[in-house]
């Protein structure tokens, strides 16, 4: 029988009288050993003299930095937790990092598993790499997913049924996601909830679709202290047991069993108070058992935990980071791995057809798994934020680069299985069929539906508007941005003029389902939205939609306007770049459709 259920069992044999307290300290561990994405070679120049050759000490490849936060940060939490057997707490951490473990750090693996079975470390799993998944389709987080709970399998560990992400991540679609997957309570940023309803009393746990939620480190006093919920730790986990010190900092970054002791007497001082030293998981099951019903949080946009201090999620899409901005690309990154995306699915869609017609690739599996391990890699939140140097840029544009070469090499092989010279890969439809030429350019036409502002300083520009089609009208723009010259011109932005009072748009995770909230639901002066299918509205009956693979920057909207900005402050000056939108006149669902054939399962000529 495991642990979880035997609390239920007991809760139900043995009730508890209303008037009792029930105190829980929840700590929340969040590692992620792509903390350095690929490593801090190159983050410090080269020593000039000997006096400089300190610097030497982050000359660092990948695998010494996961070393270090594996046996540095890692390990003491485990080993603390072990000393402690009555004490609960739970762990997030990717699969990635499971792996790192297997092959390197065994030892390690081993004393994560036995407390885990033991029912003394909740595992929280939702990605196999720390990926900036609300910025994607959900296609790619179900092969993450893949990816994961195979590694979990394969090395013996359980998965909890709670949900803690990179950077807090959470957003409404992810409660269905979540559903289909078998998870069941999701920690949701206090910040992150305060961004967008204001500081309030927390209640014990709320709905979230056919899911429960919890505020993370949001402590609870309710119903005159029957249930009290203190936070003593939720953070990245690399920092507990080295003072406050991060991987980025190599001579700082090591076990001080000073620090550990001071946490471990801090929750020896609640356990002495009465508090349960308890999971997430575990907590919110005995808050059930007492019979106190969910509450409603309220419309949910989705974002990250620190919207204060880094922009919402612009920090990710577009915004610069706070010391090496002058290196960061944050839509190059991003559009590249939407477009390693699309030729992914394309390349999936064609081995397919291949499989059903009995002419299979070679070890077509094989290369598309690794490709779509590739891409989740390529799609690490580091890549573009919070501070990215240009290794972990690098990281993000070269996984791209190869997971989007296995895929087009796969297409080129199928092509020629086929007997095709090009192909039109519908991977909507799942078909494929030969065609002898690209499809005709659209029609050109002088101006579009909407008179859009740039800002572009620096910069000239040109604009280029195509029809589609008119039922419903949809018409392409093409803005071409010249090289520019000074950091100013790292700076771009684009206004659609907007009049609604509604945000509609396809939250991350939910690209299938539009929603529609009242701006006046929300106390924040913007907001800024990832949009992985790219739309949002404008107008009654009027959307833009992002060309992802082109411009993949955050969606700025405002609470007392319907104008939609999208921006960039990381293009590189000695670059010309391209950005490419759509506008659909017509209904939701017209709108949803185009985005969705253009960014998510498009059709594909190669």
């Amino acid at each position: 029988m495991g642990l979880c259920l035997l609390w239920v069992l007991l809760f139900a044999a043995f009730p508890l009288e209303a008037s009792e307290q029930h105190k829980y300290a929840l700590s929340l561990f969040h590692f992620n050993i792509q903390y350095v994405a690929g490593g801090l070679i190159g983050l410090l120049p080269e020593p000039r003299n000997p006096l400089e050759n300190w610097m030497r000490l982050w000359d660092l490849s990948a695998e010494e930095v996961e070393d270090r936060i594996v046996r540095e940060s890692f390990e003491p939490v485990l080993d603390l937790y072990a000393s402690h057997p009555t004490w609960g707490a739970s762990i997030e951490l990717q699969g990635y990092f499971i792996e790192v473990l297997a092959e390197r750090h065994p030892d390690v693996l081993e004393k994560l598993r036995d407390l885990v079975l033991a029912g003394q470390i909740e595992m929280v799993s939702f990605h196999y790499s720390d990926q900036l998944f609300i910025a994607y389709s959900s296609l790619d987080l179900e092969r993450s997913q893949e990816l994961n709970r195979e590694v979990f399998e394969t090395y013996g560990i359980p998965l909890s049924g709670t949900v803690f992400c990179q950077e807090g991540q959470a957003s409404p679609g992810m409660a269905s996601f979540m559903e289909a997957h078998g998870y069941n309570v999701l920690v949701w940023p206090t910040n992150l909830y305060k961004y967008q309803h204001g500081q309030q009393a927390y209640q014990p746990y709320y709905a979230f679709g056919p899911a429960h939620m919890v505020i993370g480190s949001g402590s609870v006093f309710y119903n005159e202290g029957e249930i009290q919920v203190i936070w003593p730790f939720l953070d990245d986990g690399e920092t507990l047991a080295t003072n406050d010190c991060d991987p980025y900092f190599p001579f700082c970054f090591v076990h001080d069993p000073a620090a550990v002791e001071t946490y471990e007497k801090e929750i020896e001082s609640y356990e002495a108070q009465g508090f349960a030293i308890s999971t997430v998981g575990r907590y919110v099951e005995e808050v059930i058992s007492l019979g106190i019903e969910p509450s409603d949080p309220g419309p949910l946009l989705e974002g990250t935990w620190q919207p204060d201090s880094t922009d919402g999620v612009f920090r990710w899409l577009g915004g610069p980071g706070l010391f090496f901005f002058r290196q960061e690309r944050d839509n190059h990154v991003r559009s590249l791995a939407a477009a390693a995306h699309r030729d992914l699915v394309a390349a999936e869609t064609l081995a397919q057809t291949l499989e059903r017609e009995g002419r299979p690739i070679s070890r077509t599996r094989d290369r598309l798994t690794a490709a779509w391990r590739l891409l989740a890699l390529a799609q690490v939140s580091d890549a573009t934020g919070i501070n990215p140097f240009r290794g972990e840029v690098e990281y993000g544009i070269a996984h791209a680069a190869e997971a989007l070469r296995i895929a087009r090499d796969l297409i080129e092989e199928g092509k020629d299985a086929l007997g095709y010279q090009s192909v039109l890969i519908d991977t909507r439809e799942g078909s494929v069929r030969s065609c002898t030429g690209p499809p005709a350019d659209p029609e050109s036409v002088e101006s579009g539906p909407v008179s859009i502002r740039v800002d572009a300083p620096g910069r000239t520009f040109t604009q280029r508007w195509q029809r589609l089609s008119t039922s419903p009208l949809v018409v392409r723009l093409e803005i071409a941005f010249s090289q520019g010259s000074g950091d100013e011109s790292r700076r771009i932005r684009v206004t659609f003029p907007g009049t609604s009072q509604e945000i509609r748009y396809c939250p991350a995770l939910q690209e299938e389902t539009p929603v529609s909230y009242s701006r006046a639901d929300f106390v924040w002066d913007h907001f800024v939205l990832p949009l992985p299918n790219g739309m949002i509205g404008l107008d009654e009956g009027r959307f833009v939609i992002k060309d992802t693979a082109a411009v993949h920057v955050g969606a700025i909207i405002y609470p007392d306007r319907g104008d939609v900005d999208f921006a960039d402050h990381t293009q590189q000056p000695n670059e010309p770049v391209t950005w490419v939108f759509y506008i659909v006149e017509g209904s939701p669902g017209e709108a949803v459709r185009t985005a969705n054939s253009l960014n998510i399962w498009p059709a594909l000529y190669r």
